[in-house]
């Protein structure tokens, strides 16, 4: 198996983890909160605040700078 397909099979598995976890936080009752619940706690303290600029910035500084 060449690097490309684990990588391929990586990002893959990554997505289907999260539409999988999107299903079940949207179901009645469920315990497993929602990607905009849970930004909203998080942005709620000036550290959160600043730590999701940080992350965002990581991530443009490596997945964006060529």
């Amino acid at each position: 198996m060449s690097s490309h397909a684990i990588t391929v099979a990586g990002y893959l598995s990554f997505l289907v983890l999260g539409i999988g976890l999107t299903v079940l936080a949207h179901r009645p009752a469920s315990r497993i909160p929602t990607l905009s619940a849970l930004f909203s706690r998080v942005m709620h303290s000036r550290t959160g605040r600043i730590a999701v600029i940080a992350w965002w910035a990581w991530l443009g500084l490596h997945l964006f700078s060529k």
